[in-house]
């Protein structure tokens, strides 16, 4: 009876890890095909369609896309900046609210969760966000433009006082018997208690700014500022346009040769590169994190 229920887990677990196998390649398939079509020609692409490996390597669209290599580098070290001090300053205020809002003796818990979550109910709209980031912040054209209007996420909070609550709150007692203060207890304890949560919201954070194209299309008039995501789509509308223009003289120039299924390729692997070099050192934290954060209201 024991070797019939031990052949039965066997083949479950089998078929777990042929379904799991599966469900990789699935996920890793699409990312092949981008950068198989990254290297592959615009003719190419057009007579014989998507592959997972290119038919004939070719790097027109990468030489287009780095044709002026300083402003793609100059786009990437903005992006990096407001990156990291988007992420840090998000994560340590959001942070900073979740523990007061999860600590039972803050007074004014109730006040502050209506003043967080109540506006998520309906949005004050764009032009009074414009006036206020403008006429009275005066953020046009600085990098703070791109890190402030997105700095706090709500549901993030939701995640980080949620995790708070889970800590053993006779833990925060003793360190408050020992003369530990609020601030001790918050940075010695409960944030090197949450890593998992702490890391997700991080690595979520990231992911959001290093995708910032909406603000600098708002703030920004300064190359100089122009993040990478916009300055990829700046670069895709002037193709466009420049393919419109040619329309009316086709004789000039051939239209297929010039990169566009390619080039928007090309501008997803240079885009999503670096978030998924950088996604393994949070894996082991991610599932963790969205689990124990979802547990709970």
């Amino acid at each position: 009876m024991g070797q019939i229920k031990d052949q039965k887990k066997e083949k479950t677990s089998i078929l777990v890890h042929i379904f799991f196998i599966v469900f990789g390649i699935l996920c890793i398939l699409p990312f092949m095909i981008i950068i198989s079509a990254s290297l592959s020609g615009e003719t190419d692409l057009a007579v014989n369609g998507f592959s997972v490996l290119p038919r004939k390597i070719d790097f027109t669209a990468y030489q287009y896309l780095f044709k002026n290599p300083e402003l793609i580098i100059n786009s990437y070290m903005v992006t990096i900046i407001i990156t990291i001090a988007g992420t840090f300053l998000g994560v340590m205020f959001m942070s900073m609210t979740a523990y007061c809002l999860a600590r039972s003796n803050f007074r004014f818990k109730r006040g502050l969760t209506f003043f967080i979550f109540f506006p998520t109910l309906f949005s004050g709209g764009l032009v009074p966000s414009y006036i206020i980031n403008t006429q009275y912040l005066h953020l046009t054209n600085t990098l703070m433009a791109l890190v402030l209007p997105s700095l706090i996420n709500v549901f993030h909070i939701i995640m980080l006082r949620t995790f708070f609550k889970q800590l053993p709150e006779a833990l925060f007692e003793a360190a408050k018997i020992d003369g530990a203060s609020e601030y001790h207890i918050f940075f010695k304890l409960a944030l090197p208690l949450s890593k998992p949560v702490i890391a997700t919201v991080a690595f979520l954070s990231a992911l959001a700014k290093w995708n910032e194209w909406y603000n600098a299309m708002l703030y920004i008039r300064d190359d100089k500022l122009v993040p990478l995501q916009y300055l990829l789509q700046r670069m895709m509308m002037n193709l466009r346009a420049l393919l419109d223009a040619m329309q009316n003289a086709p004789a000039m120039v051939n239209l297929q040769d010039l990169p566009g299924e390619n080039l928007r390729m090309a501008m997803l692997v240079v885009a999503i590169g670096p978030m998924l070099l950088i996604f393994p050192f949070f894996q082991k934290y991610f599932t963790r994190g969205m689990t124990v954060g979802a547990v709970k209201g």
